[in-house]
């Protein structure tokens, strides 16, 4: 009769420790979802609001780039017309240089004319007007060719005045037309100036704009990163209840608690952890569950079998069966589970005591604390599946 009464005390006793002992052991993992959750949405909220602002000055940049665009066309009009206007007066300047060189030809023919009068005029060949004068063979001829050459002289002279007077014409024009000249290349310049300026500010709003637009697209990309974190993360969050919730209604299910500790296998935690260790250094292989390479799941299913007990085999399953335990009930030879690359249990280890398991993970077999910087946080739980 005692021993029924211990043993009911017992099994209410067990109850009560895996009601417990399951919420406790995924709270911390739950918590620090959920400020992972809060972390991501607000990195999210910052990345929208800097690609909001990015936008608004890209739009801004391209607004700055039309206006040069236009002001640049304007100036290539206003240079255009400037240039035809230059060559308008540089041909002005040419017909005048020419003109100028036409007027001395005249000039000399013209002196040459009359010097040939003379000498037509008195049939003598090369003679000066003193000469003429003094060939005279009278009086009266010497009077005549007097009169002759003062006529000749006073021919002579208005054509010099007035060849001198269209030469001092033609110069004043050509000195009006450098002037001009000069006007139009100073604004000229001034507008080649303006034109290189505003091409480099053009291209330098350009090169903003690029960045600015690889900035927006770079944010883009990190905002589908953060939705799938966010999205994975909820999920974790989901999972964990989820599991948080099964294994309290299982852990406050006598009938199950009871099933559950009587179907435990009688084996030695001590040989099943002296047997893992046996493989420390065997290389990590997805999918292995041999001594040539084990996965983590592949591992536990291995080890705890060559000790006669039978567990299923991937992680998941591993996690959905056995005896729930807490954190701080945790005995050698339990499995502690993790969430890691995805939702739920994807990674499993052998728990040897001290906080301390052995596990395949990437660099192989090896030895690992459940509660240092990586696992902690990854940690949702354990399962017994040995007396």
């Amino acid at each position: 009769m005692n021993s029924k009464l211990k043993g009911i005390s017992a099994g209410i006793l067990l109850i009560g420790t895996f009601a417990l002992s399951v919420p406790s052991a995924k709270a911390d993992t739950l918590s620090q979802d959920n400020q992972k959750l809060q972390q991501l949405q607000d990195e999210q909220s910052q990345v929208q609001s800097q690609i909001s602002q990015s936008q608004m000055k890209a739009a801004a940049l391209k607004n700055a780039i039309t206006s040069y665009d236009n002001a640049l066309h304007t100036l290539d009009t206003k240079i255009s017309a400037t240039n035809s206007q230059m060559s308008s007066l540089q041909k002005q300047q040419d017909a005048l240089t020419q003109q100028l060189e036409q007027n001395k030809k005249e000039l000399q023919k013209q002196q040459d004319e009359l010097t040939d009068m003379v000498r037509t005029a008195y049939e003598n060949g090369n003679v000066s007007y003193l000469g003429v004068l003094f060939q005279a063979n009278s009086f009266s001829d010497f009077l005549s060719r007097l009169y002759d050459l003062t006529l000749i002289s006073n021919t002579q002279n208005q054509v010099v005045d007035s060849v001198r007077q269209l030469r001092k014409s033609i110069i004043q024009k050509q000195d009006q037309v450098k002037a001009s000249q000069a006007k139009l290349q100073a604004v000229h310049d001034q507008l080649a100036a303006l034109q290189q300026s505003d091409q480099s500010i053009k291209a330098q709003r350009e090169a903003d704009l690029k960045n600015i637009e690889d900035n927006i697209e770079a944010g883009k990309e990190k905002q589908g990163t953060l939705e799938s974190q966010i999205q994975l993360t909820q999920s974790q969050i989901q999972a964990i209840q989820q599991q948080t919730q099964e294994a309290e209604q299982q852990a406050s299910n006598p009938t199950y608690v009871a099933q559950q500790t009587a179907s435990l296998a009688n084996a030695s935690a001590s040989a099943i952890i002296q047997y893992a260790q046996s493989f420390l250094g065997t290389p990590y292989v997805w999918g292995g569950t041999s001594p040539s390479g084990f996965d983590c799941s592949g591992f536990t299913q291995y080890v705890l079998g060559h000790e006669g007990v039978s567990i299923p085999r991937t992680s998941e399953q591993q996690f959905a069966t056995g005896v729930p335990v807490s954190e701080s009930n945790l005995q050698p030879g339990d499995l502690v589970f993790f969430s890691t690359y995805a939702p739920g249990a994807t990674h499993v280890g052998i728990y040897m005591g001290s906080g301390m398991m052995i596990d395949a993970q990437d660099m192989g077999v090896s030895i690992d604390s459940i509660n240092n910087s990586y696992w902690g946080p990854k940690y949702i739980g354990a399962r017994r599946y040995i007396k």
